[in-house]
């Protein structure tokens, strides 16, 4: 029997975790007589390692999971609920508020939710989490703060500095081991100085060292890095000088809970200034960041752009910086800790550059967000979300700060039209709608950002169900276009005002609207994704009204320009309408390949409203058509879909009771209790999780193909589908090569040969190709 995979989105360390064995110890029993457990202490004491250390020790004992929630970079306490709800999954499209989809979401969830660096919201933390605990009763909470939420049944743990030998006795050789803050001191040094170890000669030192740190960890790790250019008596007295500076030359006037600022004085000013401005200008990311953003927010007025480059290795050296290797990424991205960010933001603001280097934050990702928006009509879909996804918290801050800024609303405006191919694939409407709310009030000058803003806003609450708002909107998107004589902001208001009429279940309005969509579309020359899906929503109401055959034309239009292009997303939906107008048309095994290419195509692109409706319709299809065991497991993970989106099939009526007459068919066919049992196979597991093993055992049980050579059904060699399997987990061709053990111009070679093979362009249209024939079996 194979093991269900572990729920939750806890990172692998980094690091060897060192001791607090005690303290794992004691949480553990706490967490099994307390559902919120608060580990507080002074910053840099290890509260967040220690929290995933304790998360990764209980997480078998979770059904539904351990989740993180990192708060670090979150600034705004009305985005907490938003949040939680991203790693949760939760892709909500419905009108409601997000904090009461999450609650009810959470009711009957058997989960750990870890939130990490609580301290800078703790109102909005202690808010929720009290309203959490009381409608959810197998949720659990474990909190990092430097204080106490104050929520009733909390407990406390302290944390405290790694153990330290007594102050009036130095510990033999043989005894170093036992100690905390030595073992960590040594481990790290070891790893930055190639085979570091304590001689007799250097162990009164290290100790001294550690008691003169405190046994703070992060403060030992700053000063383990440095072991690289000093002797450790350098260290200490390089330390003993700064802090005697600091307290009028008494060894023992400084206060515990200083001792991490101080250290943190000591690392920056052992810094050169070129590392000390990079350090203070790269604290205005909010989470990751990667090369090409610190070189364009962060050169100029003393760094010169070819230096970043060499300045953020030299802070990574150092361990004021860390790199990850993101996976379907081809670019390292860096993140600083909070202890440090915050530093860096003190001495950002002290050298008077805030303000300039925030802007030049602000301006990098409106560029980077409207490139977004230009380029996702294309075969690069796949890496955009990743990256768009990778620098939410980013988004986040550049929107937060045109906020604070009125000057900059025009910008802010600017961001958030153009991140509608973020807020609409990858499912954070409600998010999206927020930001355009709070913006829009602020400036109302009649410019071509407001106007984009506008129908992205009614896109958005047509979607959510709330005709009238979209219908406002939708208005004033079309007032606007007038006034400025934009042909593609009028194209585009009457495509959202087309959707709006959609939701109030105007389906003539909708087929009327967004064919003049179309045709003024076409008229000005423009393709892009969101123009096309005007096809697809044409299609998509057809398909309510009854005129299959039209609907079936128009889904077949929409997949061939978009085919053509190479575009994914707006072709998943294309797909997914033409497997609705088949199945309405009688075609229920037709409608099957479509709604599993359509599905492959979604799974990649994580957009889990868009994989709902065609799981919903390949469910239908497999029961038309006798695969009636096959549709209760979809049936079961369409169980573990629909909550997490909110509005199952767009809350559309009549696509409900297909739902509910097409389940009750495949029950009949195979009997209450067998039906119950496929159905209930994917419980407790993640959608994509459920989805991915149901797919598999669908397409064992598909009839068996004629036999025949692999290579007439591929045109790939078994090493160049190694290969091709490599590429569609965004591997490079270096770490292709080093997977398979060959050499990196082989594995470039075979790269070039499968690019040529499947006549592609791209390595994200080798991917989709790959996932579309795992998909298929």
């Amino acid at each position: 029997m194979v093991a269900k995979p572990l729920q939750g989105n806890l990172p692998d360390e980094m690091s060897s975790f060192v001791g607090r064995t005690q303290e794992v110890d004691s949480a553990r029993r706490l967490l099994s007589g307390t559902r919120l457990l608060t580990l507080t202490g002074p910053g840099g004491v290890g509260k967040t390692r220690l929290a995933r250390r304790i998360a990764a020790k209980v997480r078998s004992a979770f059904r539904d999971g351990v989740w993180l929630v990192e708060l670090a970079a979150l600034e705004d306490p009305d985005l907490l609920v938003q949040a939680v709800a991203t790693p949760l999954g939760i892709r909500d499209w419905s009108s409601r508020p997000t904090r009461d989809v999450l609650l009810d979401y959470l009711a009957d969830k058997q989960i750990l939710l870890v939130l990490d660096n609580c301290e800078h919201l703790i109102g909005a933390c202690a808010n929720f989490v009290q309203t959490l605990l009381r409608v959810a009763p197998e949720v659990r909470v474990l909190a990092t703060s430097r204080q106490s939420l104050r929520v009733e049944g909390e407990r406390l743990l302290f944390v405290p500095p790694l153990s330290l030998p007594d102050s009036d006795r130095m510990p033999q050789p043989d005894e170093l081991d036992q100690y905390e803050a030595i073992s960590l001191l040594i481990q790290r040094a070891a790893a930055v100085g190639r085979g570091f170890t304590l001689t007799p000669d250097t162990t009164a030192p290290a100790v001294r060292l550690c008691r003169r740190l405190d046994g703070i960890p992060l403060a030992i790790e700053l000063a383990a890095v440095r072991l690289r250019t000093l002797s450790i008596d350098q260290l200490l007295a390089g330390l003993e000088h700064h802090f005697s500076l600091l307290t009028g030359g008494s060894r023992t006037a400084l206060p515990r809970h200083q001792t991490m600022r101080a250290t943190v004085d000591w690392s920056f000013d052992l810094c050169p200034p070129d590392e000390q401005r990079l350090w203070a200008r790269t604290s205005v990311f909010a989470g990751e960041f990667d090369l090409d953003a610190a070189e364009s927010v962060c050169s100029g007025d003393g760094i010169a752009p070819e230096d970043v480059i060499q300045l953020v290795g030299d802070l990574v050296d150092k361990s004021i910086l860390t790199r990850s290797d993101p996976p379907h990424s081809q670019h390292a991205r860096y993140h600083m800790l909070d202890t440090l960010r915050r530093y860096g933001q003190e001495k950002l603001r002290a050298d008077g550059e805030e303000q300039r280097v925030r802007e030049r934050h602000r301006d990098w990702y409106q560029r980077l967000a409207e490139q977004a928006a230009v380029e996702w009509f294309g075969p690069n879909q796949v890496q955009w979300v990743t990256r768009l996804r990778g620098e939410h918290t980013n988004l986040r801050a550049s929107i937060e700060f045109c906020l604070a800024e009125r000057s900059g609303v025009q910008a802010g405006l600017r961001i958030a039209g153009a991140l509608w191919c973020y807020w609409m694939p990858c499912g954070v409407l409600a998010e999206g709608r927020q930001w355009i709310d709070r913006l829009l009030p602020l400036d109302p000058e009649p410019t071509r950002a407001r106007g984009t803003a506008l129908w992205v806003y009614s896109w958005a609450a047509s979607h959510q169900g709330e005709p009238a708002a979209s219908h406002t909107s939708a208005e004033q998107s079309r007032r606007l276009a007038e006034q400025l004589g934009d042909t593609q902001m009028a194209a585009y208001s009457l495509q959202v005002a087309g959707l709006s009429a959609l939701s109030s279940g105007d389906l003539v309005g909708t087929r009327v609207l967004c064919a003049e969509a179309w045709d003024r579309h076409c008229a000005n020359g423009h393709v892009a994704s969101p123009a096309v899906m005007a096809l697809m929503q044409q299609g998509f109401a057809a398909s309510l009204q009854g005129d299959f055959d039209q609907a079936v034309d128009y889904a077949e239009e929409c997949v061939h320009i978009t085919r053509t292009h190479g575009e994914h997303w707006t072709r998943s939906w294309g797909l997914v309408v033409l497997g609705l107008a088949l199945w309405c048309r009688g075609d229920h095994r037709p409608a099957i390949q479509p709604l599993r290419e359509s599905i492959a195509i979604k799974r990649s692109l994580h957009d889990l409203f868009g994989l709902g409706m065609a799981v919903e319709f390949l469910a239908w299809s497999l029961t038309c058509t006798g695969g009636h065991e096959d549709a209760a497991r979809l049936f079961g993970t369409l169980e573990r879909i629909w909550p997490l989106v909110g509005v199952p099939l767009m809350g559309i009526q009549p696509l409900a009771e297909h739902h509910r007459e097409n389940e009750a068919k495949a029950r009949a066919a195979l009997g209450g209790e067998a039906f119950d049992t496929a159905f209930g196979k994917v419980a407790g597991m993640d959608p994509y999780q459920a989805l991915d093993q149901v797919l598999r055992e669908e397409a064992t049980r598909r009839e068996p193909p004629p036999k025949r050579d692999n290579r007439l059904w591929s045109p790939l060699t078994r090493r160049e589908w190694d290969v091709a399997l490599l590429i569609a987990e965004g591997l490079s061709n270096k770490d292709i090569a080093a997977r398979l053990v060959i050499a990196q111009r082989t594995a470039e070679a075979h790269a070039e040969r499968i690019l040529a093979k499947l006549g592609v362009a791209s390595r994200t249209q080798v991917a989709t190709w790959v996932i579309e024939r795992q998909a298929t079996g």
